[in-house]
């Protein structure tokens, strides 16, 4: 699963990549047989790469909740158009509904990115 990650999260992310590589090369054997890797380092990672895939969740959570909401946005402008009274409750509708449809297609690009 991806991650959201603050940008002090990147470069802790990288700062103990490249220390768990330094241990790594550091150990004898052919293929680093012996294993001297720190697993302090290893706890400390999956500790961050837990936290951003929750901020992750709670992001897509949000993002759909807001794409559900312009959705019921858009009906409720068109069923406001159609139910218009006169020509100037039907221009307001249809500017709200053109308003609402700009706003769906927003939260539909946002969406694609979850």
């Amino acid at each position: 699963m991806p991650g959201s990650y603050t940008t002090r999260e990147k470069w802790e992310i990288a700062k103990i990549s490249a220390k768990t590589l330094k241990q790594a090369a550091a150990s004898d054997g052919p293929h680093g047989t012996t294993d001297i890797v720190d697993p302090r380092l290893d706890v400390r990672l999956q500790s961050i790469r837990r936290r951003g895939e929750e901020r992750y969740e709670r992001e897509a959570a949000a993002v759909f909740q807001n794409l559900d909401r312009a959705e019921g946005a858009v009906a409720q402008a068109k069923a406001d158009l159609k139910t218009a009274p006169d020509s100037r409750a039907k221009a307001a509708a249809r500017q709200a509904l053109q308003k609402a449809k700009s706003d769906l297609s927003k939260a539909d690009r946002a969406a694609r990115k979850y």
